[in-house]
């Protein structure tokens, strides 16, 4: 298979045993937003890009992740920057008239206030989330491009693990917009086949999981269910944390 720069992260997933892949592609880039955003040389202390944390913030998620990374004063500094902007715009916004009592026949949409649409459009917002999604999309993109470039890739794609629920619909939904009708068909039915393989499987070794629990299956072999919830953790909710820390 050929090798090419942008090809190698979605070519070093799919070598790896793994329960989805895409999961991993996507955990790589994750560790790569957070090193760009807090680590050694990093990018909070450029002032377009402090710019850009400032009015966007971080999810919940990458905040908590942030605060794992040693960085203390780095991120003490981003949320600084970041709150005075939030606080600057919030007052404005509480300067809106007040909103009143609802009325009997009052539509919920009538009582929509600035701070409300300001506080739900950061909800949406992280900064971190933004740096991935764009190289996420290039990654799916390339998925698509290998499969109809490389055979050697199309057999490693169907001889995969296969997905999680999400991954699965990221992939499926978005193959008729980006593969040609050459392959387009093949790649459908390669990834319903090797989905619904995976689930199925790890479904089993749950159930098996479930059954090695039960004093009357003491003595039977534990076969390929040991790590089976974990597992089942990435297949049903991309928790790619749980397949690492197996037993």
């Amino acid at each position: 298979m050929k090798t090419e720069i942008y090809t190698i992260p979605i070519q070093d997933a799919f070598a790896e045993e793994s329960e989805c892949p895409v999961c991993r592609m996507y955990q790589k880039l994750e560790e790569n937003a957070i090193n760009y955003t807090i680590g050694p040389g990093a990018s909070y202390m450029e002032g377009d890009i402090r710019e850009q944390s400032d009015e966007q913030g971080f999810c919940q998620k990458h905040l908590e992740m942030l605060y794992e990374y040693p960085n203390k004063l780095g991120l003490a500094m981003m949320l600084k920057t970041h709150m005075d902007k939030t606080a600057k715009e919030l007052k404005k916004a509480m300067k809106a008239p007040l909103p009143q009592a609802a009325g009997l026949f009052r539509k919920k949409s009538q009582m929509v206030h600035p701070v409300i649409t300001f506080v739900e459009e950061k909800e949406k917002k992280c900064f971190v989330c933004d740096y991935i999604n764009h190289s996420f999309t290039n990654y799916i993109n390339t998925i698509y491009y290998l499969y109809e470039k490389e055979e050697d890739f199309r057999k490693q794609f169907a001889a995969s693990k296969g997905f999680c629920v999400n991954h699965y619909k990221v992939l499926f939904s978005g193959a008729p917009e980006y593969m040609g009708k050459k392959y387009l068909n093949e790649f459908l039915m390669t990834l319903n086949e090797t989905f619904i393989n995976g689930y199925e499987r790890v479904r089993d070794d749950l159930e098996w999981f479930i059954c090695k629990n039960d004093y009357r299956y003491k003595e039977q072999p534990w076969k390929n269910a040991r790590d089976a919830l974990q597992r089942g953790l990435v297949k049903a909710g991309s928790i790619m944390e749980a397949e690492e820390k197996k037993e």
